[in-house]
């Protein structure tokens, strides 16, 4: 499967997904290793990873009912996406809810 890119040459689903998922990493790894920033700096770390016109990039922070605190990544291109929830409490990470169709 092909899809078209903003120049109007096209990648294969393999590279796009690959793509998808290093950006994913590359945005956790830098939210976690600077986890006491993140939730000092939300306004900083909401805006820091921002899209294109073909990439969809979303970095939120939050608080459940319970008083702990959200993460959440989305990247999205060419139809394909990861997108992961992680919960922390005062212990650190309570949970995390990871959601992809790469793979599909």
């Amino acid at each position: 499967m092909y899809i078209l890119t903003k120049n109007g040459m096209t990648k294969n689903r393999e590279k796009i997904a690959q793509d998808v998922f290093y950006k994913y990493l590359e945005i956790k790894q830098d939210l976690v290793n600077n986890l006491k920033d993140v939730f000092l700096r939300v306004n900083y770390y909401t805006h820091k990873y921002r899209g294109n016109l073909h990439t969809d990039i979303n970095v939120a922070i939050s608080e459940n009912e319970i008083k702990d605190q959200k993460v959440q990544i989305f990247v999205r291109h060419g139809g394909l996406y990861v997108k992961d929830v992680m919960v922390y409490n005062s212990k650190g990470l309570k949970d995390s809810f990871i959601l992809t169709n790469i793979y599909d």
